[in-house]
């Protein structure tokens, strides 16, 4: 009888230390995949943020008020503060989803 009983709690323990392991792993996928998916918007926002940036410097004040993202996985805010000689362009650009990804900048002209 000990015999089976010491081989039934063998098999419990090990199978409580390979479950534990398993989730373990699936939690850490889980987390890569939710940080590499953070990384690529993060990225994709910088990017976006630059186009911004120069079609402010190259262009005149009508054009910056039509100026639409073509990504719809992100929202675009320009406001304009307007200076004694100059104009500030305040941009935010955020994700619509979710996500919690957004960036900011000034642009003075």
């Amino acid at each position: 009888m000990s015999k089976k009983g010491f081989g039934l709690i063998s098999v419990l323990i090990l199978l409580v230390v390979f479950s534990f392991l398993s989730v373990n792993i699936v939690q850490s996928q889980a987390y890569s995949s939710k940080i590499d998916t953070l990384k690529y918007l993060s990225l994709q926002a910088n990017i976006h943020m630059y186009t911004v940036k120069q079609f402010i410097i190259e262009n005149d004040d009508v054009g910056i008020d039509n100026f639409k993202l073509d990504d719809e996985r992100f929202s675009l805010d320009i406001k304009k503060e307007d200076l004694t000689d100059t104009s500030k362009y305040h941009i935010y650009i955020k994700t619509v989803d979710d996500t919690k990804v957004s960036n900011y900048d000034s642009v003075v002209k």
